[in-house]
């Protein structure tokens, strides 16, 4: 599906280039339903990953500011108060002598003369049964002679053992912070708005009007953005050129929420008075709509129940419509 501008002169008709973006955000919709995280990569930042592509936060933030993306909550990044950096790593140190030359092992206690120190420091002479390294005494019942109280560390510089290290955190500039000085940096997460969702429902069909609108020599682009009057972008399944005349084709295929799915394409139709849309409806619904449409700017197309009518069809109508 094109995401390219159909008139490079017409200034109401936006040029999405070469990302484009709308189609870029219905294939992604119709294959995921979760929403979209922020990442972080290393030498970059956060980022969005949406088709295998990285978006940056900036290039999102856009997409959000045209109504593509809705907020659904947010994540939060450690980062540096300082400058910023969210590239930040763990430093484990002694709590005596603040060096960093720690080993990490599971911790023995001699209740006899209180040592302790990591199990491997205890020689076992038989299953269950340790010799102390500093009394030589033998230590055979658990929770009586000797306990096993967890993982800890012990310091290779001043011998201090422990269960809990000092922790601070270092930024990718080398600052040097405390737990509590830590800052915290919130990044949106996303949501591809309803409207460009269910397009991607019957994005194929779409595809398939336009393939029969190009055997007939016209020009056509699915999803596309057009800003109207009023200077509201409105997102268009289909935009037909037909010589002078451009063409929407816009579809209702089910009477759930009928008003305000009707009362919608009215003001987009208003608003976008440049344009003739030719509008799809359930074919009971027709008679109803009809003598509240203008019927030069709003030509309306009966569908038989829920079934979408053939592209011939529907490429046949557009031809009609551009009179």
């Amino acid at each position: 599906m094109s995401g390219m501008g159909l008139d490079s002169n017409n200034r109401s008709s936006m040029d999405l280039k070469d990302d484009s973006t709308l189609a870029f955000l219905a294939s992604f919709a119709k294959k995921h339903r979760e929403d979209i995280q922020p990442q972080f990569r290393h030498g970059v930042g956060i980022i969005y990953e949406i088709e295998n592509a990285d978006l940056s936060f900036e290039r999102i933030r856009n997409y959000e500011q045209e109504k593509l993306l809705s907020v659904t909550g947010s994540r939060s990044y450690s980062a540096c108060p300082r400058c910023k950096s969210l590239l930040l790593s763990l430093r484990l140190s002694c709590p005596d002598c603040k060096k960093l030359s720690l080993a990490r092992s599971e911790i023995m206690i001699h209740y006899g003369c209180e040592y302790s120190g990591p199990v491997e420091e205890f020689v076992s002479q038989k299953d269950s049964e340790y010799v102390c390294p500093k009394c030589s005494k033998q230590m055979k019942r658990v929770g009586i002679e000797y306990g096993r109280p967890g993982i800890g560390f012990k310091c290779q510089d001043c011998g201090r053992v422990f269960q809990y290290p000092l922790v601070n955190a270092v930024c990718h500039n080398g600052h040097e912070l405390k737990v509590d000085e830590i800052d915290l940096q919130h990044f949106p997460v996303y949501r591809i708005n309803d409207e460009i969702r269910n397009f991607a429902e019957v994005a194929e069909y779409f595809a398939s009007i336009q393939q029969a609108l190009a055997g007939k020599g016209l020009e056509a682009q699915v999803l596309c953005k057009i800003r109207g009057g009023s200077g509201v972008i409105h997102i268009i399944p289909l935009v037909v050129r037909a010589g002078k005349t451009q063409v929407i084709v816009d579809f209702i295929l089910d009477e759930s929420g009928f008003d305000a799915k009707i009362l919608q394409k009215i003001l987009r139709g208003a608003d976008l008075s440049k344009y003739v849309m030719l509008l799809f409806v359930p074919e009971g619904l027709v008679g109803r709509l009809a003598p509240i449409v203008n019927p030069e700017k709003i030509k309306l197309v009966p569908l038989s129940g829920n079934k979408k009518k053939d592209p011939a069809a529907v490429a046949e109508e557009v031809i009609k419509a551009a009179g």
